[in-house]
């Protein structure tokens, strides 16, 4: 009798899921040389070659394709390379990672991934806002260009040149989520109507596309203990919580843990978003230390400790108030961690139920996410921050 019976082919494991690769950060920061193996909700039988499936497709030009614009859209109609195709067992994990083929499963598998996090805070599946026009979204991985957009009906990925080395963003999930991001908030509120680019909807959905990517890069659990790790447990060192599409380890576009207020911005929106992406990242920080000091895991001077105000001096005496517990109860500052997550990643989804992107105020907007907190110290966290930040008055 074989104690262990090879169950691959019964007939309940297509319902569980297809398996991918994802790499949480780009292959080129230490640490991350090897992607996480992935479940997604979607089945096996509804991935088709490409990979494609009713609401995706992946199209990789054979040419050296420039951006869509304004008076250019999907669907590509041009050349292009085979379709990546699925392994024996249905499943996208049999794939060589530095392949050409990978870097649009790859894109396809980040937008999914994300997805059903999203999802799940919204308790409903998205509608495209492209819908419309066009029932798929389209990917294309690779085109000559040195950004990454998300377009009516497109997601497309260019590639950084560092040192004479390319980087693809297709193979950055930050730069892949934070575009999902924007596909749901527009999904969600609709398409606004104004023009003015100093209105506030165009800051909130910056900050709103970072948020996505920050909380969605909490979902892997590699990711979590990597950072939890590095850290021991104290978030406010510089790491991957806090970077975003990178394009080395030592270059950065954005910090999370910036102490930017309304009154210290400009009016370009990604610069104006800052505020707001700070408060939510205080806040989950605020929530994981309210928890672990709750459950009796952490020191309660924790809670006395005003982040914003320490000196370099100061900072080695934070550390110490973590590092002991981390060491004797790592599991702990995980769960608590993935609590102030989701409890922040709710309330985020929650908000979007009562916005009109026409009309909306950031000061609306952080109200809209404290009233949609369900726990009470969370929502009392992310009021204060947003206070600080100038952004409720």
């Amino acid at each position: 009798m074989e104690p262990y019976p090879n169950n691959l082919t019964e007939r309940v494991k297509p319902r569980i899921g297809t398996r991918f690769w994802i790499f949480p950060q780009p292959p080129f920061i230490p640490g991350y040389e090897e992607p996480d193996r992935v479940w997604l909700s979607i089945l096996p039988d509804e991935i088709h070659d490409g990979p494609s499936d009713p609401w995706i497709y992946v199209v990789d030009p054979l040419i050296e394709k420039q951006p869509y614009g304004p008076e250019d859209l999907p669907p590509f109609e041009g050349e292009r390379r085979p379709a990546a195709r699925s392994g024996p067992d249905r499943n996208f994990d049999n794939m060589d990672p530095k392949s050409r083929a990978y870097l649009g499963v790859h894109v396809y598998a980040c937008v999914h991934f994300v997805l059903d996090i999203w999802h799940s805070y919204l308790g409903h599946r998205i509608r495209w806002f492209f819908d419309p026009a066009f029932r798929r979204l389209e990917i294309i991985p690779l085109v000559d260009w040195d950004n990454a957009h998300a377009g009516y009906g497109y997601l497309e990925l260019g590639a950084s040149d560092v040192g004479g080395v390319l980087r693809p963003y297709a193979l950055s999930f930050d730069t892949i989520a934070h575009e999902v991001g924007h596909f749901i908030s527009l999904s969600e509120l609709g398409i606004p109507m104004i023009t003015s680019r100093e209105a506030d909807f165009f800051p909130f959905s910056e900050a709103f596309s970072d948020c996505v990517s920050l909380i969605s890069l909490l979902h892997f659990d590699s990711a979590v203990d990597r950072l939890l790790r590095r850290t021991q447990g104290n978030l406010l060192l510089s790491n991957e919580l806090n970077r975003f599409a990178e394009t080395s380890p030592e270059t950065q576009i954005r910090l999370a843990t910036n102490f930017r207020r309304m009154s210290e911005t400009t009016r370009e929106p990604h610069d104006r978003s800052l505020p707001f992406l700070g408060a939510i990242f205080d806040s989950i920080v605020d929530v994981y230390h309210r928890q672990l000091v709750r459950e009796g895991f952490a020191d309660p001077r924790l809670l006395d400790v005003d982040l914003r105000e320490l000196t370099l001096d100061q900072f080695d005496d934070f550390r110490g108030l973590t590092e002991r517990s981390f060491r004797d109860r790592p599991l702990y500052f995980k769960l608590a961690l993935e609590t102030a997550r989701d409890q922040v990643g709710s309330a985020l989804a929650g908000s979007l139920r009562s916005l009109d992107p026409n009309a909306m105020t950031l000061d609306q907007v952080a109200r809209a996410v404290v009233a949609a907190t369900v726990d009470g110290v969370a929502a009392e966290r992310l009021e204060a921050n947003f206070v600080w930040r100038e952004i409720i008055n």
